[in-house]
């Protein structure tokens, strides 16, 4: 007996599994940082979204490539891969470095916040009463975050420091949230996700390559340490997380599909408890409450958008 999906509950099934891969890529990093480095992790991975989103279009599509964008699309998703992928990525990853994976993700999750605030002021949106509800929330969630950071770290920073390692996370959560902005405009001309994913880490790889030419920190990537592997598996959930994510919405309503996304910090902590030892992450029950309520202001602000 075959059994088959709604696809409503396909749409479910994505994105679950979108915000599953979000969550994996947080713990690769944190286990790959121990011992690597940072930029090496936002190359290997952006190297591996080229690779996982490119040679499906190639297959997929017939040349010239150039056909499947516009002027404006190119340059949307090149700004959306700029911006989400390469700077909010450099961010992400130095925090999850500096405060670990279960702090970082409720603070990346405060995304929809600053999307939100961008698409009232750049798209004229209307502020409805649940989308203040979600962002009171999401402030709460980030409060006690900070405060927990705070804590966990009072002994080894400065309370100036701390503050310094919190604009990390908020400032990826901040160019997470520019990038839909980009995309939508870009899908708007017409372009198919695929195509539009890789214009994205093209722009992402380039743009980052470029970055560690002009610091002069641009070095061979240590192909057999261990660090590798894990930023591998990172660049690997990140692209599956990118797809299912895409094509959830694609099939399911963004009321379905957004709040179910919003599951990655919460997913972070309890497979952070559950996996990484204790040296890397220290997963406390205010965490988790901060999670709680850091997804619940999220899945609020999703719905009523």
């Amino acid at each position: 007996m075959v059994l088959e999906l709604s696809e409503s509950a396909l749409g479910v099934a994505l994105a679950v599994a979108g915000a599953l891969a979000f969550a994996g890529q947080f713990l690769c990093v944190r286990l790959g940082v121990n011992d690597g480095d940072v930029t090496d992790a936002v190359l290997v991975v952006l190297l591996c979204n080229v690779v996982l989103v490119g040679l499906p279009m190639l297959v997929l599509y017939p040349p010239p490539y150039t056909g499947l964008y516009t002027p404006t699309s190119l340059a949307s998703f090149a700004a959306a891969g700029l911006v989400g992928m390469f700077v909010a990525r450099l961010l992400m990853f130095k925090s999850t470095d500096e405060i670990g994976a279960s702090l970082t993700s409720p603070i990346v999750a405060s995304n929809v916040l600053f999307a939100t605030v961008f698409a009232v002021v750049l798209l004229e949106e209307r502020l409805t009463l649940i989308h203040l509800l979600g962002i009171v929330l999401v402030v709460v969630g980030l409060a006690v975050v900070s405060w927990e950071t705070a804590a966990t770290t009072a002994r080894e920073r400065s309370f100036r420091e701390t503050g310094i390692t919190l604009l990390l996370p908020l400032g990826a959560a901040v160019c997470i949230g520019l990038e839909p902005i980009f995309v939508s405009v870009g899908l708007a001309e017409g372009t198919a996700i695929l195509p539009g994913l890789v214009a994205m880490a093209g722009a992402a790889t380039i743009g980052f390559v470029g970055y560690q030419l002009w610091t002069g920190s641009l070095r061979r990537i240590p192909i057999r340490e261990r660090a590798t592997f894990w930023y591998v598996g990172a660049g690997v959930s990140t692209t599956i997380a990118f797809v299912a994510y895409f094509a959830a919405l694609e099939i399911a309503p963004v009321v379905v599909v957004m709040p179910l996304l919003q599951l990655t910090p919460l997913f972070v902590v309890v497979l952070s408890a559950l996996f990484l030892p204790m040296r890397l992450e220290h997963v406390s029950w205010r965490v988790g409450v901060a999670a709680v309520i850091v997804v619940l202001g999220a899945s609020f602000v999703s719905i009523s958008g």
